[in-house]
């Protein structure tokens, strides 16, 4: 038996005895180092996203394989992974075309099926990554969002000399952040009024952190920006994040659309400003072949998490129904379940 974190209903969580999973002949099982606390968790747990209930969440994380299945070729017992948590069909039309993200048979660990706040997964084998061996496995959790920013940024395409904005300084606020700067922006102003979180986005290199409060800030951006901004990014998932963007976008500008927001969330547009501006508005959905990216560049130091502040919590700890629930500290930049943490659950395959 294991210990696991499972949603039951909307607002409903518990911590349950199941049995280990025993992986197929094509998967392998992990024994989980740490995982993640996403805001698609958090939504899930709200009832604002689409999930297969009773639910053991958690898809971002990594961790030791302890077990492989009789078909599994490139790894073996004892190696150190990370997991990317979603499963394309490979045969719908989308797949053929190489939009995997956009796959109509989408599978996702965490979310269609069971995830990492467990202390074991069974997870197919195409969807796990070796991590190099110097890498410390807790920093699995930080490699499915950066491959998510990564698709965003190839999406939205920063060139060198663009100027940037991001709303929102939370993780994957810095983690544009600093993609912006390797992309070779020549400013990027960040936009975030928790005093703690702009500090952190100056010591990523920040060129101003501003706050939509600021009554000038149209003027404040203007003037910094040389004009307005090439790219903004809304990284908060608030529909008054993305309609302050709108409004501090020059002529020209890309607006990517990349913060989660609740299924209910609208955006205010006005039409005929967004047409004489000729604004151009994308989107970015999961992270179609950027996974190996997102390892090498935190394991060669490249996009760092060294300022995050993080918060670890166990299986059982009632802070984690609080994160779970939008409450999390503003301070912290990221919630981590450590599975095996106080626990000692043996595994009997």
């Amino acid at each position: 038996m294991m210990q696991a974190l499972q949603i039951n209903s909307t607002r409903q969580m518990a911590i349950v005895q199941t049995e280990i999973p025993v992986p197929d002949d094509a998967s392998v099982l992990i024994k989980v180092s740490a995982c993640g606390i996403c805001g698609t968790d958090v939504h899930i747990f709200q009832g604002e996203a689409l999930a297969l209930l009773p639910l053991i969440p958690g898809h971002e994380f990594g961790g030791e394989v302890i077990f492989c299945g009789q078909k599994v070729k490139r790894f073996n017992t004892g190696d150190n992974v990370a997991i990317d948590p979603n499963i394309h069909c490979g045969y719908c039309s989308y797949c053929r075309e190489g939009r995997i993200n956009l796959c109509i048979n989408l599978q996702a660990v965490g979310v269609t099926r069971q995830g990492g706040f467990a202390e074991y997964v069974a997870v197919p084998e195409t969807q796990v990554y070796k991590l190099p061996p110097l890498m410390d496995v807790n920093q699995s959790v930080f490699i499915e969002p950066l491959s998510c920013c990564l698709h965003g940024m190839d999406i939205i395409s920063v060139k060198p000399g663009d100027k940037v904005i991001i709303s929102g300084a939370g993780a994957i606020g810095l983690y544009m952040l600093q993609l912006a700067k390797l992309a070779g922006a020549s400013s990027v102003i960040v936009i975030e009024s928790i005093p703690i979180r702009a500090e952190i986005a100056k010591k990523y290199g920040a060129d101003a952190v501003l706050s939509y409060t600021d009554c000038q800030l149209q003027d404040t951006v203007m003037s910094l920006q040389n004009g307005g901004p090439d790219v903004l990014i809304e990284c908060a998932g608030k529909a008054e994040s993305l309609e302050n963007l709108f409004r501090v976008a020059t002529k020209g500008s890309r607006v990517l659309l990349f913060g989660l927001a609740a299924q209910q969330a609208a955006a205010h547009v006005k039409m005929q400003e967004f047409f004489h501006k000729e604004l151009r508005l994308y989107s970015s959905l999961l992270n179609p072949f950027t996974f190996q990216r997102a390892i090498d560049l935190l394991h060669d130091g490249i996009i760092s998490t060294g300022q995050f502040v993080i918060d670890e919590l166990f299986l059982g700890q009632p802070e984690i129904e609080r994160v779970l629930a939008g409450k999390q500290e503003v301070s912290t930049l990221k919630s981590i379940i450590k599975p095996h943490q106080k626990t000692t659950t043996g595994v009997t395959l």
